[in-house]
């Protein structure tokens, strides 16, 4: 495999478990009206907020 086959295969497994743990949240809170809006795999929670990851100047 190439590196960029490589990358493509974490991006969908990362993308898979992401899905997978909504999925048990919903799952485990059946009788809660879980608000998704704004929920997105490639942020992170800082500071109490939902926010971009710090550029790795990559």
């Amino acid at each position: 495999k190439t590196v960029l086959d490589w990358q493509g295969s974490v991006v969908e497994v990362s993308s898979s478990q992401f899905r997978n743990a909504v999925a048990q949240i919903k799952l485990l809170n059946p009788n809660v009206e879980l608000d998704l809006s704004g929920l997105d795999e490639e942020k992170e929670v800082r500071d109490g907020q939902i926010a971009s990851p710090p550029d790795s100047g990559n």
